[in-house]
């Protein structure tokens, strides 16, 4: 009983510093899961509209229908649609390559701030372990009897912002370079589709 309140007695000891880092920590934390679910689930309603699209190409449909077939709200969608628009304004090239952008921006956003919380929580959960430390020699300082009862608590402070920093930094890390990579792929496709949507309007 005694080792189970050892590690959640240092809560009540830490003070406002170490209990913020700690609050902003967890905070990073579910972002970071939320955003990578979010985004894997956007990555892969793209890659499948993408494919979804080259089979309906490879069946020969017409570009009218091609829309019609894919998951609206998707980027391959979208350029069916602006194919298929008639709208005069620009040539179609011009526009084709402003919804590629546009939608490139979209599947590209929430990136920058899952690896800024990759990178910046390592050094705010060492922001918490040095304030703790901190914490740790002060009440040696000011205690002339050493024991471990004394610094236990700022001990624990330090080690548990640690942890924390680790528990937002690593799924943020990981999560970056695996949704990047998905990214180039659903990328690729969506531009193959592009090409092809481009070439199909010329053929008409």
């Amino acid at each position: 009983m005694n080792e189970s309140l050892t590690w959640f007695t240092w809560w009540h000891d830490a003070d406002l510093v170490v209990r913020g880092v700690f609050v902003l920590l967890i905070f990073f934390s579910v972002v970071t899961w939320w955003l990578i679910f979010y985004k894997l689930i956007q990555l892969i309603r793209a890659e499948r509209a993408g494919q979804a699209a080259l089979r309906t190409l490879a069946n020969g449909k017409k570009l009218s229908d091609l829309a019609k077939s894919l998951t609206s709200g998707t980027p391959t969608y979208f350029l069916a649609l602006e194919a298929s628009s008639q709208d005069k304004g620009g040539t179609l090239d011009s526009r084709m390559n402003q919804v590629l952008r546009e939608q490139r921006i979209n599947l590209e956003s929430g990136l920058t701030l899952l690896a800024t919380i990759g990178n910046a929580s390592p050094f705010i959960g060492l922001l918490g372990t040095v304030w703790g430390i901190m914490h740790a020699l002060q009440s040696l300082d000011s205690n002339s009897a050493v024991s471990l009862d004394v610094v236990a608590g700022p001990v624990a402070e330090a080690l548990v912002a640690t942890a924390a920093g680790l528990f937002a930094a690593i799924p943020a890390v990981v999560g970056y370079n695996l949704l990047l990579r998905f990214l180039r792929r659903v990328t690729c496709t969506i531009e193959g589709n592009a090409v092809r949507i481009l070439a199909l309007t010329k053929e008409i």
